[in-house]
């Protein structure tokens, strides 16, 4: 029985082990409506660090998983769990969003935001090499997703 315990605490405690980093990627959605909204707005010291806290948050998610070969297993087993038709339009900001966003952040030349805002883009576009075919169809099988994905630069069709 001991062991039986044992070994149930160890299944169990290894599939919670990275519903962190999913309950990180399912919270993007307020920071995501933040960001959208200080687009709109000058770039003050609260909407810089509104968009630290969105583009932080992306690129620690993805750095966790292009490094973490047990992750990316779980990810794929646990995909369609995970995965929402809503989650990309919940977390990726549309093209028009991030230009507004890069041409605020270019002043006189100088790039006054954080890093994480410049390498959006090739973030996920790394991110997307994990995926395999069946897991990027059920990605772009929404089009608004599709499209914004598309529009980003991530994918091609």
């Amino acid at each position: 029985m001991k062991y039986l315990l044992m070994i149930i605490s160890v299944m169990l405690l290894s599939s919670c082990k990275y519903g962190t980093t999913f309950s990180q990627l399912k919270n993007l959605n307020e920071l995501k409506k933040e960001v959208e909204a200080a687009s709109t707005e000058e770039l003050t010291r609260e909407n810089q660090l509104k968009l630290r806290a969105y583009f932080s948050s992306i690129k620690d998610i993805a750095y966790e998983f292009m490094n973490n070969s047990k992750m990316q297993k779980y990810t794929h087993k646990k995909f369609s769990k995970f995965f929402s038709g809503s989650m990309c339009s919940d977390v990726v900001l549309d093209q028009a969003t991030y230009i507004e966003l890069m041409i605020k952040c270019t002043v006189n030349g100088f790039y006054i935001c954080s890093e994480e805002v410049k390498s959006y883009k090739g973030i996920l576009m790394s991110v997307k090499k994990f995926f395999n075919e069946k897991e990027i169809e059920m990605i772009t099988a929404n089009e608004s997703c599709r499209s914004k994905l598309k529009n980003l630069g991530v994918i091609n069709e």
